[in-house]
């Protein structure tokens, strides 16, 4: 696989998280704070799929680390998790879980390896628009709705800076 094919496939990923939050946010419309977070998660990941797309316009196609490549499929095996759980999944508390693990998933196998494609995505590890603003008030929302092991799970990690 090059960088280029891997910078699509990652643009692709990241729109299919925005798919999970759209649905997320219609179907718990009815608790309008959260329900507003996943739409506004949504776009967030839009807009992380457009950068990776024009970051992949304009990159070559120099081979990708194996571990690169691995990293990438343990995400996808989690978007394609939730993405057929979705229609299961009824209450707040198990939304918001699913929410985290995509995150997790996508910081740890996505964003934290972004570096190794070269120069395109180079760039976007300092754009700040690559970054997800919204996880402070994604912590926040599972503070208040979570359940008590998501909250603690919560506090053992945590994905924005408190600084």
């Amino acid at each position: 696989m090059d960088a280029k094919q891997m910078l699509e496939d990652m643009a692709d990923l990241e729109s299919r998280i925005a798919m999970i939050y759209e649905r997320f946010a219609a179907q718990f419309h009815d608790a309008a704070d959260v329900s507003d977070l996943w739409a506004s998660m949504s776009r967030e990941e839009v807009h992380h799929a457009d950068l990776l797309s024009h970051a992949a316009g304009v990159t070559g196609h120099a081979p990708v680390d194996p571990s690169l490549v691995e990293h990438v499929g343990k995400l996808q095996s989690v978007v394609v998790r939730y993405e057929g759980e979705q229609v299961k999944i009824v209450h707040l508390q198990d939304a918001l879980e699913a929410t985290i693990n995509l995150e997790e998933a996508e910081e740890d196998h996505l964003h934290a390896h972004l570096i190794q494609l070269g120069d395109a995505a180079r760039a976007l590890v300092d754009d700040p628009t690559m970054q997800h603003r919204l996880r402070g008030v994604l912590e926040h929302a599972v503070k208040l709705f979570g359940t008590v092991a998501l909250q603690q799970r919560m506090t053992q990690r945590r994905f924005h800076d408190e600084s």
